[in-house]
C-alpha cells in the first residue's frame, strides 16, 4: 500500500492495548490529537525512542496530545515492554498489519522502521517522519505541529460554549468549599 502523506485520511484500526481495551482511532481523535508510534522490534533503538516519546509525554499531553505505541508484539510482551521501561501510554498489538494501511512495511527480513504519524481531531496527518530518522528532532517538530492544532472546542457553536462556561461558573465552582484549588 502507499505511504500515507500530511493531509492524508489516517486509517483507523482497532487495536488491543496494553491496558486490556480495544482503542479504535476515530474514538480517541475527538478528544485529543493522536501521536502514533510504529515500532516492529523492542531493540535498543526501539526502546530509546520508547523512553524519549515517555520523557515528551506530559509536554505533548499539554498540547492535547496523546501518545499510542503500535507494535507487532503479542500483548503479554508489550506489557512486560510497557512495564519495563515505565511508559504512560499503552502500546497496541498490531496483531493485523495496520500498519502497512500506514505505508509502514518490512522489506525483504529486515523489520519495518519506526514511524511516527501526528493525527489530528478529525483524522487528518499532519504531520508525520516515515520513516523516523530521529526521535529528538522529531518530537520538536510534533510539539510545534501541536500547538498550532485548534483547540477542541473550536469547532462548537459559540452557544454550547457559553452553557459549558455557564455550567462550570454556576453550579461547579459552587459545589467547591471555600479556598479549593482547580
Amino acid at each position: 500500500m502507499a505511504r500515507l502523506s500530511v493531509g492524508d485520511e489516517a486509517p483507523n484500526f482497532d487495536l488491543t492495548s496494553t491496558e486490556d481495551v480495544v482503542l479504535m482511532l476515530r474514538d480517541e481523535v475527538p478528544r485529543t490529537a493522536v501521536l502514533l508510534y510504529f515500532f516492529a522490534v523492542a531493540d535498543d533503538r526501539g526502546r530509546g525512542e520508547l523512553s524519549a516519546l515517555a520523557a515528551a509525554a506530559r509536554g505533548l499531553a499539554r498540547r492535547r496530545t496523546r501518545i499510542l505505541g503500535v507494535t507487532p508484539l503479542k500483548p503479554e510482551e508489550a506489557k512486560e515492554l510497557q512495564r519495563e521501561l515505565a511508559l504512560s501510554f499503552p502500546l497496541l498489538s498490531d496483531d493485523r498489519d495496520f500498519a502497512r494501511h500506514y505505508g509502514v512495511a518490512a522489506a525483504g527480513d529486515e523489520p519495518a522502521p519506526p514511524a511516527l504519524f501526528l493525527v489530528d481531531r478529525e483524522l487528518r496527518v499532519v504531520w508525520l517522519a516515515n520513516p523516523l530518522e530521529d526521535v529528538g528532532a522529531a518530537l520538536g517538530e510534533v510539539e510545534k505541529a501541536a500547538a498550532e492544532l485548534p483547540a477542541p472546542t473550536a469547532n462548537l457553536p459559540r452557544s454550547v460554549v457559553n452553557r459549558v462556561v455557564n455550567w462550570w461558573v454556576n453550579v461547579v465552582s459552587r459545589r467547591r468549599p471555600a479556598g479549593s484549588a482547580g
